[in-house]
């Protein structure tokens, strides 16, 4: 009963009767009859007010995190109470001893960064067979798809999927790795086998408060690398180059990590301006479907056709086949994956149209993830660029005028309108970011504000575009919903614009 807590200080606060386990939760409401309830401190709710819901749903043994007055709780003589200092930092390792640690029975791919874990993880997904993904636009286990909360789920349920997976016959699996994840310990109980950075930009200082509290929690994937793991490291970027340089040394076979790291992890440095990264990539012109491209690995160079656009893209790419390879994947088994992979739902997803015009829905929410689509679309676009934009509320305000500079970069008109403003007032958010353009005098005739989501892509579509021009469509990508106050409404950028292209 108690093996559960193996490797996790506790404290015994109450000895009830012994049972088997018949599972484990932290929301009331799953409670079953010989369960384990965890109680723990959230935002908005504290699990220990449902302590007494969870003995009477037949939970015998309560996990809380507070010292509880246990003789306060009706029938609590039959209830084990146990004490543990911060559940959420142990509940990976709760829940790795109940399910009997099945994150060491397959191979775990972490991919974190600001901008490109999405394409990344779905990138992986169709070059590696028996595979499941985690992120932000879902869960999938082979060919089944969980609705997911949070980017990277909670610690219990990530346990719970893995072991899914296992259950499964799943080899890989990939997920995208959050900041927020990373610094509150969310999976402290997993290693990886490959761990890949993608980029670091401004986002989420309303939870890390600085750019550098926010870099040292995406860089600890790093030490999380299990024996032999590889890590895999755009070198591209400001913050790569940092992580790069002090961790590594070069060798001909790869980079090799230093003296003092006695786990033996690997290194590989992507790139898309430095040839002497140990994978090189560069795009030898645009098609119609998409690029192609040049890979450069050691004294091989492979060209192929692939569905994506962008250097931002070929970025993705390049840190996807690094992982395989270091997974034991053969190159030639890895382009023809590439040239056969689908594009990737809400990532530069273009809507068909009979007005000769490129409509582009994207998933850019920062002021970088903003400029690589657009000056990508800038590339291949005949006439204008028309970018429809807002900033989520509750979220960091600090990016929202950078974002607005983004935009007029590439931008020859820009329409201003709401993202997922929650609990925010939305035209106070599109103030915000207005100030971007006002502090650089983006022209007053090139840009307007429509709040209504759907009234700007209307607008856009049936007034401003005319043939020839690409409209550009950022912030929601794949989702299909807004969120607006606490609620959560149906809302697809992808429906909207093809509703009002007549």
């Amino acid at each position: 009963m108690y093996r559960i807590f193996d490797n996790i200080s506790y404290e015994i606060l109450n000895e009830g009767e012994k049972f088997e386990i018949a599972g484990i939760e932290y929301d009331s409401r799953k409670i079953r009859e010989n369960f384990v309830f965890i109680a723990m401190t959230g935002n908005n709710v504290d699990g220990h007010d449902f302590i007494q819901k969870a003995i009477d749903s037949g939970a015998k043994m309560i996990v809380a995190e507070k010292r509880v007055n246990v003789s306060g709780y009706s029938n609590y003589e039959k209830v084990s109470f146990i004490l543990i200092e911060n559940v959420r930092k142990s509940l990976g390792i709760i829940a790795s001893n109940y399910y009997n640690y099945p994150q060491n029975k397959l191979k775990i791919v972490g991919i974190t960064g600001t901008n490109g874990k999405t394409t990344s993880s779905y990138i992986l997904e169709n070059i590696l067979e028996k595979t499941a993904r985690i992120g932000t636009t879902g869960n999938r286990i082979l060919d089944e798809e969980f609705e997911t909360v949070n980017t990277t789920p909670e610690s219990l349920e990530l346990i719970k999927l893995i072991n899914e997976s296992v259950k499964r016959g799943v080899e890989y699996f990939i997920m995208e790795v959050s900041s927020h994840a990373l610094e509150i310990g969310r999976v402290n109980m997993l290693e990886f086998d490959s761990a890949i950075f993608t980029n670091l930009t401004q986002d989420h200082l309303d939870f890390h408060g600085t750019m550098e509290n926010y870099f040292n929690a995406k860089r600890k994937i790093f030490s999380m690398l299990r024996k032999n793991g590889t890590g895999i490291i755009n070198i591209d970027d400001e913050y790569g180059k940092r992580i790069i340089s002090e961790k590594i040394v070069n060798n001909q076979s790869g980079v090799q990590s230093d003296t003092e790291d006695k786990k033996e992890n690997r290194y590989f440095s992507i790139s898309v301006k430095d040839k002497t990264a140990d994978l090189y990539g560069k795009i030898i012109k645009y098609t119609n479907d998409g690029m192609k491209i040049k890979i450069i690995y050691g004294n091989d160079e492979y060209i192929l056709d692939v569905n994506l656009v962008g250097e931002y893209n070929l970025h993705n790419i390049l840190g996807c086949v690094a992982s395989a390879l270091s997974l034991g994947i053969g190159m030639e088994k890895i382009v023809e994956k590439l040239e056969k992979m689908p594009s990737v739902p809400g990532r530069f997803e273009t809507v068909k149209n009979n007005i000769n015009v490129r409509i582009v829905v994207d998933y850019a929410h920062t002021d970088d993830g903003l400029m690589n689509v657009g000056t990508t679309l800038k590339k291949i676009t005949e006439n204008r660029v028309v970018t429809i934009f807002g900033a989520g509320g509750d979220r960091d305000n600090k990016k929202r005028p950078k974002m607005a500079k983004a935009a007029a970069e590439f931008s020859d008109y820009i329409i201003l309108t709401s993202d997922n403003p929650r609990t925010e007032d939305p035209m106070a958010i599109l103030k915000e970011v207005e100030s971007g353009l006002t502090e650089i005098n983006f022209p007053k005739e090139k840009y307007v504000i429509i709040e209504d989501r759907e009234q700007a892509i209307k607008y856009a579509v049936q007034e401003i575009i005319r043939e020839g021009d690409s409209l550009l469509i950022a912030g929601k990508g794949h989702e299909t919903y807004q969120i607006i106050g606490k609620e959560k409404r149906h809302f697809d950028d992808r429906e909207t614009v093809k509703k009002h292209l007549i």
